[in-house]
């Protein structure tokens, strides 16, 4: 009885650690179970020391997924590949990976086009290693897409491809193996015997020199220099500078108000030539008035002018008649006959 009952409690406990288990895993994974999970892959053609299956991909700081398989490129296409591009891509790094859908709503042909316009963009993913651990991560962000252009892969990826960029620290290798490489191909030794003759070039020459005779020419420079200052100085404090600043200041701002009235005139002569061309037409207008006037009463006119002259011809002979006969202006009466009418 004893026996079956150790047993009961053997079977109990490893039942209550398998239900303990299984609620563990459910717990700390059931989120992951029940998110839509996108797959995608990218190629390194450098080193990936540190990047292990589990390793976290980030967006900006942010993990969106995890790296799924790291392996080679000719592993896994090379029926797609001739020898000359399996010899050339087959050292590549293949780098699987899943990371949550965040836009479960959008169509695959949408995600698509998505993507292509995030690539098209910049987005790339690149190696970045985690504070001073040396763990490594894939990291996701947007670079310069002239500096770092997509990989044109002659195979058809098995998963969403994303473009990848060299890392950080194979940029930096980079840099400094070309270095080394020009410092290489300096002659430094040939550098440090011309600096060597500079110096004693140099040395020499500061030997030979007469210092003594140096010193006392600078000396009699800075004497005249300082003597041309004092004169200077004297010269602008004399009033005959002075007055002729002062003409100068006055004759600015005379030439001053010449601009401002030049100006001035130039806008009222700008304003009449504007209105010129309608003074010209009122102009026109009126003298074609009169012309229409003089047309029309030009019989009007000859008229006053011939009466005008009979006039004139009759105080003419009135004038005439009181010359000869002054009393007939006052008394009247008809003048004396002549010999002729007498007969």
């Amino acid at each position: 009885m004893s026996a079956q009952a150790s047993y009961f409690r053997i079977g109990v406990f490893i039942m209550s650690g398998l239900a303990v288990t299984i609620v563990g895993i459910v717990a700390l994974g059931g989120g992951r179970w029940f998110k839509t999970l996108e797959s995608f892959e990218s190629y390194f053609d450098e080193s990936v020391q540190g990047l292990t299956v589990g390793s976290p991909i980030k967006y900006r700081g942010v993990q969106v997924g995890t790296v799924e398989s790291v392996t080679f490129v000719g592993d896994v296409y090379a029926d797609q590949m001739s020898e000359e591009a399996l010899l050339r891509y087959g050292r590549y790094v293949v780098v699987s990976m899943t990371a949550t859908d965040l836009a479960p709503h959008l169509t695959d042909q949408e995600k698509e086009e998505r993507r292509e316009s995030y690539v098209t963009a910049g987005l790339r993913v690149r190696l970045a290693q985690q504070g001073i651990t040396g763990l490594v991560y894939v990291e996701a962000d947007y670079l310069d897409p002239n500096e770092y252009p997509p990989l044109q892969v002659p195979w058809t990826p098995r998963r969403t491809y994303l473009p990848s960029a060299p890392s950080t620290v194979s940029v930096l290798g980079a840099a400094l193996h070309n270095i080394t490489k020009d410092l290489e191909k300096a002659d430094i030794q040939k550098v440090t015997a011309d600096v060597d003759s500079l110096v004693l070039e140099a040395t020499k020459s500061i030997k030979d020199a007469n210092l003594p005779l140096l010193s006392n020419q600078a000396g009699e420079v800075l004497a005249e220099s300082k003597r041309i200052t004092h004169d200077v100085s004297r010269l602008l404090e004399s009033r005959e500078v002075k007055a002729i600043l002062s003409d100068a200041v006055s004759v600015m701002h005379g030439m001053r108000e010449i601009v401002t009235d030049w100006s001035e005139i130039s806008k009222q002569t700008k304003l009449a030539s504007n209105r010129f061309p309608e003074i010209s037409s009122r102009l026109e207008r009126s003298l074609r008035h009169v012309d229409m006037l003089l047309a029309k009463k030009t019989t009007d006119i000859e008229q006053t002018i011939d009466s005008l002259r009979v006039t004139a011809d009759n105080f003419r002979e009135l004038s005439e008649n009181g010359k000869r006969y002054p009393a007939q202006m006052f008394l009247g009466g008809p003048p004396p006959q002549t010999g002729s009418a007498k007969r």
